[in-house]
């Protein structure tokens, strides 16, 4: 009868270079929660959130958040009263942007949306309607802006409750053939990097 005799498992000695390569990535991967919480003055990182819905806007063009400061979401798109846009609060005079590259087509007062601009980026046909904005918007009619361009001032002009920023997107021209789409999913992308 044969014994079962332990085989030796013989250890290959790790070149110096990986042995060092991996010291490094231990080290590294031990710091980075020390790391994040010095550079966010000692708070504690917030989980990541979900990924967001996919866009309507094709990502290859270069487009920002309309409202640089601190926000929240209010009201969607579909919320009653032929709701076609996306609320966003903020504080009354808050600078808003604009999205993308495009042309200023309108400036306007109305009873329900205030003081009122309307961008239209031609390239990929969509216009982006800014609604409830205090006093006169910082562009004015025919006007090229860019992405992140002051276009005006967060306000509750029409029929408003608090300052807020009622932003659409239109597919094709604004009320002249065009449709609107729920802007949600473009507004979180652009607010994930923004």
């Amino acid at each position: 009868m044969r014994t079962a005799v332990p085989h030796k498992r013989v250890a290959h000695a790790a070149p110096k270079r990986v042995v060092a390569v991996l010291a490094c990535a231990v080290g590294i991967a031990a710091l980075a929660p020390a790391a994040a919480q010095a550079q966010s003055g000692g708070a504690t990182p917030a989980p990541t959130a979900p990924a967001p819905a996919p866009t309507t806007t094709p990502t290859t063009y270069e487009q920002v958040f309309p409202v640089p400061g601190p926000h929240t979401f209010g009201d969607g798109f579909g919320a009653g009263r032929g709701h076609r846009g996306q609320d966003i609060f903020g504080a009354c005079g808050e600078p808003l942007v604009a999205v993308s590259w495009a042309r200023v087509i309108f400036i306007g007062t109305h009873r329900r949306a205030g003081n009122y601009i309307v961008l239209r980026y031609k390239k990929i046909k969509q216009d982006y309607a800014y609604m409830h904005m205090a006093g006169k918007p910082a562009v004015r009619k025919k006007q090229k802006v860019r992405p992140g361009q002051l276009v005006g001032y967060m306000g509750d002009t029409g029929n408003a409750s608090g300052c807020h920023l009622h932003f659409e997107i239109w597919m094709g021209p604004w009320y002249r053939g065009g449709r609107a789409i729920n802007p949600l999913a473009d507004l979180q992308y652009w607010d994930s990097y923004s």
